[in-house]
């Protein structure tokens, strides 16, 4: 059984060969798995895993982000970077949040928007070719269309309540403009990757560990519209939506079925309402669970053999009848123990239905 087939025989609630695998860091971690197993790209390192998923974007070609000094980087949005060390390891931290402090929404006619004119989507043609064995998806960054997440960046975290309650007029403002960038970026990726995409993920983080961090109110006015205008030309090719939202989101799977939701992922299990058990029993043949195994108690802080006996544990719960994918409950961070993860994946190979 190809990849492909694996990932899709599990979404239509049916038991494949074996669990799909799902793998998603961030790339500091990857470039220390990757130097732990000999390998020398991430092709290399997924093959390795045996994971299911590819994913794909169109090749970058605005200007550089990541400035000279290597310690310095701005995203499309104009949001500002910096590295940062923790002990042995280094990430990148957000620093500059070029929207801070602004509530006028006339600024916002003078911003400097990214467009379309910033990537070349004729790359995506050779890309879903070479993995057209693979699940393919729209990868994480920003091909993977988002409103929230993009808001909180621009006016840093804890601006992003105050502006939404207080200046709805420039809320709604700064929603259009992202939205209407994701809408023509949407339109230019699938007229090049077309039908032999299968997911278009769409990544927002409507949960916190206590349960939803939006009211209904909101997210009637602005999340429910921009899910449906990004995943609009992506149904007509045939293509599935895979959501993306950390926390305690059980309330809104209702809501994110109804628009259509293939898959939820990563499923944070010690988050409010987010038990694996009771996701599957309640929701399991509406929709396909990905991710759920513990990222930061258990991969980052337990044994190999106690990593293995959860994935065996969690398989024994999901896995049946389908509807279910294998990953991490977040992306792995830099500090988690490579042995881990691996065992991870060793562990679901050898599990059976």
């Amino acid at each position: 059984m190809i990849h492909k087939e694996r990932v899709l025989k599990a979404l239509n609630n049916e038991q494949p060969d074996r669990v799909p695998f799902f793998y998603w860091d961030v790339p500091e971690f990857g470039v220390k798995l990757m130097k732990h197993l000999g390998l020398e790209n991430r092709d290399q390192l997924l093959e390795y895993l045996d994971v299911d998923f590819r994913w794909v974007e169109p090749d970058y070609v605005g200007e550089q982000l990541i400035k000279e000094d290597g310690k310095k980087k701005v995203d499309i949005w104009g949001v500002g970077y910096s590295k940062v060390k923790n002990g042995d390891f280094e990430y990148w931290e957000a620093t500059n949040f070029p929207l801070k402090g602004i509530t006028d929404p006339s600024v916002l006619e003078d911003y400097n928007w990214p467009t379309t004119n910033l990537f070349d989507f004729t790359t995506l043609t050779s890309k879903v070719e070479k993995y057209k064995d693979y699940a393919i998806m729209t990868a994480p960054g920003y091909s993977s269309p988002g409103l929230f997440r993009i808001i909180q960046r621009l006016l840093g975290r804890e601006a992003f309540l105050d502006v939404i309650m207080y200046h709805p007029k420039f809320f709604e403002k700064l929603s259009q403009k992202i939205v209407g960038f994701y809408t023509d970026f949407i339109a230019e990726f699938f007229d090049n990757g077309g039908d032999k995409i299968d997911f278009i993920r769409i990544a927002d983080d409507f949960g916190t560990q206590s349960g939803l961090a939006i009211s209904n109110d909101i997210w009637e006015q602005y999340c429910k519209p921009a899910i449906e205008a990004y995943t609009e030309i992506p149904k007509q090719h045939g293509v599935r939506f895979y959501m993306h939202s950390c926390g305690g989101v059980r309330k809104l799977l209702p809501e994110f079925i109804s628009l259509g939701a293939s898959i939820l992922d990563p499923i944070q299990t010690r988050a409010f309402g987010m038990e694996p058990l009771g996701l599957k029993e309640d929701f399991g043949n509406y929709i396909t669970f990905c991710g759920a195994l513990d990222e930061e108690l258990l991969l980052r802080g337990g044994t190999p053999k106690e990593v293995k006996d959860g994935v065996k544990h969690l398989l024994d719960m999901m896995a049946p009848k389908g509807g279910f994918v294998l990953g991490p409950s977040h992306k792995l961070k830099v500090e988690t123990p490579v042995e881990n993860v691996v065992a991870m994946y060793e562990a679901a190979k050898e599990w059976s239905y």
